[in-house]
């Protein structure tokens, strides 16, 4: 069985998108969220190992540079502008990740199945949404998510 390499932010993500039924699909910046995304849903006792670092969904990713940090060497670095002192998406995602893996009683280089991972979110939620709530994003539009995704994957009852 193939192992995948997930950050916990980009599980969480998946997870708050399918709770508010959105459609994933290609992305233009090519990363991997839409195939992903379709392996969690299909299967919940894939196997991933939790990364602080460049990910599969970050692989195809056309901002992804060859040491595996995000989007510095394209013309606009991609970051956040949204913050007040804004920061690149690499060191804003590695602080997110950090914070998560706290929150979550992990460490990188954890493995276990998403199904696993989903009942350690359930047992988090609500409190997470706190932790990972994106710039712009409202926390009770994330736990809104976070917590229909949970239940459209048959966590949360």
């Amino acid at each position: 069985m193939t192992v995948m390499r997930l950050r916990p932010h980009h599980l969480l993500d998946i997870v708050t998108d399918y709770g508010h039924g959105v459609e994933f699909k290609p992305h233009p910046y090519g990363h991997a969220v839409h195939t992903v995304a379709a392996q969690v849903v299909a299967n919940p006792g894939s196997q991933v190992r939790f990364v602080l670092a460049a990910d599969e969904i970050c692989c195809p990713c056309r901002h992804l540079r060859s040491d595996g940090q995000c989007g510095t060497d394209v013309p606009i670095r991609d970051v956040l502008h949204q913050l007040r002192e804004p920061i690149s998406k690499q060191a804003y995602n590695d602080e997110l990740d950090r914070r998560l893996f706290s929150y979550l009683g992990m460490s990188p280089g954890e493995e276990m199945t998403v199904g696993a991972f989903l009942e350690r979110v359930n047992e988090r939620t609500p409190g997470l949404e706190k932790i990972c709530t994106h710039p712009g994003e409202q926390e009770e539009r994330r736990l809104e998510g976070l917590e229909k995704g949970l239940a459209r994957l048959g966590v949360r009852r």
